[in-house]
């Protein structure tokens, strides 16, 4: 087992360590999300902390972690610190875990305080009204211009891993969120901010907007700005949309050829009345 707690939160290691519990972490706190990650709402001490349990793992990246690259678990503790050292919000780390069965990593879990910031998701739908909206846009271009002026590029940067809080009348904070995939560089050129823009999952009347305001604070042609971050995003969606399709017959393929290896022919369940007769 693996374990670091950052010294802020000594006082939670008894409740990280009781994540490393076979069933612990499924009966116990408030379900967030339970899709390829699971994440769960816990109250320790008196802290709110959200707890990220990654996925399985191919046999391949169970070996891989931890022996050539860290687990996403570490990344994810490492990183937010990180980005608060160059002056970006995100809730703080409190703890990582990574559980290893004969030598491979089995499971692992990245523990951080609750944010008490609100997802940007509402906000970009087209049906809000449009002066409110202005006010959130304008603030969340500075925020990814202050973010890539930092030398951060964030490889999962959606719409739903920014988070938002108002200050005072008219001001704005950003936190980011599902931290383990990134890149910090010394700096980020056009195309390589253009090329993480294009990530932003809006609508496209809302990514054209957002385009536009960076360019503009960056003293670029808007237009031009505008026209090679459709090409790249029309580029990058084609590019996932090929991915899926691509997942989906390995898995199909799979699929057929575990039904044809246990003497099934496909769309077929293995029951006595599929089996082969006797010879």
């Amino acid at each position: 087992m693996k374990l670091r707690i950052n010294p802020r939160y000594h006082a939670l290691e008894p409740f990280v360590r009781h994540l490393a519990e076979p069933g612990y972490f499924d009966a116990h706190g408030q379900t967030l999300h339970d899709g390829r990650n699971t994440l769960k709402l816990f109250e320790v001490e008196g802290i709110r902390v959200v707890v990220k349990r990654y996925g399985h793992l191919s046999l391949l990246n169970r070996l891989l972690y931890g022996v050539l690259r860290r687990s996403k678990a570490e990344r994810a503790y490492l990183h937010a610190a990180q980005l608060r050292e160059r002056g970006i919000d995100s809730p703080e780390e409190v703890a990582f875990l990574e559980i290893r069965r004969r030598g491979v990593l089995a499971e692992s879990y990245f523990v951080s305080l609750c944010s008490e910031f609100d997802s940007l998701l509402p906000v970009m739908e087209l049906d809000r009204p449009m002066a409110r909206r202005r006010e959130i846009l304008d603030a969340l271009a500075a925020f990814l211009l202050r973010l890539h002026d930092a030398g951060v590029e964030h490889l999962d940067l959606n719409i739903g891993n920014i988070l938002y809080r108002r200050e005072g009348e008219t001001g704005y904070a950003f936190q980011l969120i599902d931290t383990n995939r990134m890149r910090f560089r010394r700096h980020l050129t056009t195309r390589l901010r253009l090329d993480n823009l294009r990530r932003l999952t809006c609508p496209a009347p809302v990514y054209l907007y957002l385009l536009d305001r960076y360019a503009r604070l960056i003293h670029t042609d808007a237009d031009t700005v505008q026209f090679k971050g459709v090409l790249m995003r029309l580029f990058f969606e084609n590019r996932q949309r090929l991915k899926r399709r691509m997942k989906s017959r390995i898995r199909r393929e799979r699929s057929r050829s575990g039904a044809v290896g246990r003497g099934t022919a496909p769309g077929q369940t293995d029951t006595p009345g599929n089996a082969p007769a006797e010879q």
